[in-house]
């Protein structure tokens, strides 16, 4: 008596069929990309000066998520928040070792300065990274009255507005920590402190100028060293 066999499934004949019409060679899907990540290596929180180039590069790298770094991939500077400023170059190609690197330079605002770097096209994986700065006020450059330079006063008396004068950079930003010089030039009188003042965070500084016994026209400066508009003068008339 002939015994029967059971007839293999359908789904495993095409899978055998499968395997040996590809000579024993099994394709298997490919794996899924691998993932990459952009990160700041340097020139993140410099301290720079208005309208300078920060010390150090801004370097950032590009690397896959086992931390191979990738070449020949673009990235784009740009600034970022309220503030401006510029990156030379503004897209750089990542080298051998997956670093793209710029020069920052701040513009001519105090403060806080933000960028940001990304690839070009975007990437899913490779999120654009966030750096900073900040950038301090410039070298003093020029001063002028921060108070009314002609008032009228009585002998022995303090004028009625203490002059004062404002220090700021180039850019019209305002100075601390300059050193003013204060004069009496005619009337005999007196201010205080004598011996100087120092600008405020505002570039301001004052003195209290008490009048003179001499009727008629008194006088007081202020200089600053080696900046435009120095020495800044002051007139009080007086009648009695």
């Amino acid at each position: 008596m002939k015994q029967l066999g059971l007839a293999p499934p359908a789904a495993a004949v095409a899978l055998l069929l499968g395997l040996t019409g590809c000579g024993g060679d099994l394709t298997l899907p490919d794996p899924p990309a691998t993932g990459l990540r952009l990160v700041v290596l340097q020139g993140n929180g410099q301290n720079g000066t208005v309208g300078q180039q920060l010390q150090d590069p801004v370097v950032v790298g590009l690397e896959t998520d086992a931390g191979v770094p990738l070449p020949g991939r673009l990235v784009v500077f740009v600034p970022t928040g309220s503030t401006t400023g510029t990156f030379d170059p503004d897209t750089a190609l990542t080298d051998a070792q997956g670093k793209a690197r710029t020069y920052w330079s701040l513009g001519t605002a105090p403060g806080p300065y933000t960028g940001e770097a990304s690839l070009i096209p975007p990437s899913d994986s490779a999120k654009p990274v966030a750096f900073g700065a900040a950038a301090t006020a410039g070298a003093p450059d020029s001063v002028r009255a921060g108070s009314a330079t002609l008032q009228s006063g009585h002998r022995g008396e303090p004028v009625d507005e203490p002059p004062t004068v404002v220090v700021v950079d180039r850019y019209g930003n305002p100075v601390s920590g300059v050193a003013v010089s204060w004069h009496v030039e005619t009337g005999n009188g007196e201010l205080s402190p004598a011996e100087g003042t120092v600008t405020d965070a505002a570039g301001r500084s004052s003195v209290t100028w008490t009048l003179g016994s001499r009727i008629g026209v008194q006088q007081a400066t202020a200089e600053v060293q080696a900046v435009i508009g120095s020495p800044v003068t002051f007139w009080a008339t007086v009648s009695f």
